[in-house]
């Protein structure tokens, strides 16, 4: 069985992602029960929602944006219900899940199985009703569809996938990331700055322009312009690494991060 030290050393050495300095940003103590302790978290439905949608557009995107609407939320379906059952297993009991407003969380896994369908279906009227925003592919060929990079950036290892390069026609290159649910305000381009430094980085192309694909709307966000904040992404992934490596997981609790935590329950410090 592996240790708790062992765990904590892994993460010490181990490449950082977005998620992980965002998490960490948020409360550097819920990120270490979560991914070194490894407490029990609640569940949520919106988990399984996400990663279907983005499952099922992948397919999508792969098929050479062939399949039909049906077929592709047969692989939403799929990705979903195996999703769902999975975390039924782990947490049999309503209390063990999220809430999502006035969804309990029995009723949230109901809702969303619909919700996500319906965006799967406008991913697909997106794309058929603007051929024009086509996959962009790099000098070897590869269409970039949930693209994976593993760079360095100010001396630590970074990896991530993009959910798309769009060869936009207005544009140019935009790279463009799937959200289910809430997008981020303009002034947060941390996200969607990584992916155009990994471009950079892995393509020596530039990319300029980014935005978020969102299932709430069927359609993308105002573009955002990148660049300018790479001193920024630099900065951030140096502290959070700097962070881990000391051991500083000082908890930061507030009603509001505390009440979207899935750790809640295992912590301590949690105000709710």
């Amino acid at each position: 069985m592996v240790t708790l030290e062992e765990r904590a050393e892994t993460y010490r050495t181990r490449p950082r992602s977005v998620s992980q300095v965002k998490q960490y940003e948020q409360c550097p103590h819920g990120f270490y029960l979560a991914r070194i302790a490894r407490e029990p978290e609640l569940q949520a439905a919106w988990l399984a929602q996400g990663v279907a949608v983005h499952a099922a557009a992948e397919e999508w995107e792969r098929s050479g944006r062939t399949m039909s609407v049906g077929q592709t939320q047969e692989v939403y379906g799929r990705v979903y219900t195996r999703m769902a059952n999975e975390a039924l297993e782990a947490e049999p009991t309503e209390a063990g899940w999220q809430a999502s407003g006035p969804y309990e969380g029995f009723t949230d896994l109901e809702r969303r199985w619909h919700l996500g369908r319906e965006q799967v279906e406008k991913y697909v009227a997106w794309y058929t009703k603007h051929p024009d925003e086509q996959v962009w592919k790099s000098q070897a060929g590869v269409p970039a569809i949930e693209q994976r990079f593993d760079i360095e950036v100010g001396g630590v290892a970074v990896v991530g996938f993009i959910d798309l390069v769009i060869d936009h026609p207005k544009h140019g290159l935009v790279v463009r990331d799937n959200k289910t649910g809430a997008i981020p305000k303009m002034n947060d381009t941390f996200q969607l700055d990584t992916y155009a430094l990994a471009l950079k980085k892995a393509h020596g192309v530039e990319c300029e322009t980014g935005d978020f694909w969102s299932g709430k709307t069927g359609k993308p966000s105002r573009p955002r312009k990148l660049g300018d904040g790479e001193s920024a992404v630099v900065d951030r992934f140096r502290e959070m690494d700097a962070g881990v490596k000391s051991g500083d997981f000082t908890p930061t609790p507030s009603p509001e991060t505390c009440a979207r935590c899935p750790m809640q329950r295992s912590c301590r410090f949690a105000s709710v």
